[in-house]
């Protein structure tokens, strides 16, 4: 049984990896590859009745259509450029701007997101000497920083839904974490030419305007979330919404950014994810893959590995997270310090992975070196997981 439920794991992997291969796109690869396993479990039927009767599950998909629906608004009103120029502006140094504005974009976690954020950073990074696989590593990793503690994400909900921890009782232990990802991302900024710096300074303008709508939505989380939950992140990211509508008099844009494709994606990606995960369960595949963790020792960190193989086969954290928390809480060790180590090891799978849509989308905006590009992703990667591990496994 074990082994049988080893390879049913590699095989829904291998499933999702060739749907990306053949250009179905994550969501509909994920679903595709449900709907077979559930086929094959005769578990469909059951699968698709307790995902529309499950309240986390409506939660996750009106989080991923508010937020995604943000996102658009805030590229199809330009004011994504204005928010990253105004960032730069007010923090007086270019390099600091190619940190922040990835940074500040990566809190809208649309799928390929960093193409949003592309643009400025090369803008800003180009003239000072960075090279095209530098530019990727700065896009990329100064995205995923803020994002990794950022109690507004879907990630956030999803671990808190699936383990019934609060969210911001998850997300304060990773701040040291981030601040690690900062350190480790800091030497590349620093061997830009110091010659174009106060040039290049004096060129940004801009103001912090754009910004007032993610502000309104994560000031509403600490107040909302003692009253209705998790229902908290739609509510908040709706009001965000209609502020930045308001703000660059753009309602009339609004059909416009929540029907589009780039949104359709990422809701059809979590509706696929969260059937995948009531076919999983029905399949009993997580009590096989349990018993190999356990044949393992039990080890947090055995689980925290196939969590990884997941989140770098699909290049998706919520899939790794969907696999593997609900074995940790089968396992009995659903503390706080075990859930977040398995979101860590799942997290830096997915920023490190070859089907990372982020990646892979800035990868070709710069026209860079995919393997050239991992020269510097895979060292701060190594490094936080190693003292990640330490930090997680020591507080419990």
């Amino acid at each position: 049984m074990e082994v049988q439920g080893v390879v049913t794991l590699v095989l829904v992997v291998a499933a999702i990896i060739a749907g990306l291969r053949i250009g179905l796109g994550l969501g509909l690869s994920i679903m595709l590859t449900a709907l077979g396993l559930g086929l094959f479990t005769n578990s469909i039927a059951e699968a698709l009745r307790l995902a529309v009767l499950d309240e986390g599950a409506w939660i996750l998909v009106l989080s991923a259509l508010t937020i995604a629906s943000l996102a658009e608004l805030y590229r199809v009103t330009n004011a994504i450029e204005e928010l990253g120029r105004g960032l730069s502006a007010s923090l007086g140094d270019p390099r600091v701007g190619l940190a922040a504005i990835p940074a500040v974009v990566g809190l809208m976690p649309i799928a390929g997101g960093a193409l949003l954020s592309a643009p400025l950073v090369g803008s800003l990074g180009a003239p000072l000497g960075l090279t095209a696989e530098a530019l990727v590593y700065v896009n990329v990793w100064f995205r995923h920083t803020l994002l990794y503690s950022y109690p507004f994400s879907q990630l956030a909900i999803v671990m808190s839904q699936l383990t019934g921890i609060p969210v911001l009782t998850l997300m304060l232990p990773t701040l040291p974490i981030t601040a690690l990802m900062v350190l480790l991302g800091a030497p590349v900024l620093l061997r830009a030419r110091r010659a174009r710096l106060s040039t290049l300074s004096q060129e940004l303008k801009g103001d912090l305007k754009a910004l007032v709508p993610l502000g309104i939505a994560v000031a509403l989380l600490v107040p909302l979330v003692p009253l209705v939950g998790n229902w908290a992140v739609p509510l908040g990211s709706s009001l965000a919404i209609l502020s930045l509508a308001v703000l660059k008099r753009a309602l009339r844009l609004l059909p416009k950014a929540v029907l589009s494709k780039r949104v359709g994606d990422m809701v059809l990606a979590v509706v696929a994810v969260v059937v995948l995960r009531e076919v999983i369960s029905l399949s009993g595949l997580a009590a096989e893959l349990g018993d190999v963790v356990y044949g393992l020792g039990g080890a947090k960190l055995a689980l925290a590995l196939v969590s990884t193989l997941v989140s770098v086969a699909t290049g998706s954290v919520v899939t790794g997270l969907f696999v593997s928390l609900p074995l940790l809480s089968s396992l009995g060790m659903n503390s706080t310090g075990a859930v977040l180590l398995v979101y860590t090891y799942s997290f830096l799978g997915y920023v490190a992975s070859p089907t990372h849509l982020c990646l892979l989308y800035t990868v070709e905006y710069f026209k860079a070196d995919l393997i050239s590009t991992y020269k510097y992703i895979l060292p701060p990667t190594l490094v936080v997981l190693l003292l990640g591990s330490v930090y997680y496994l020591a507080l419990g």
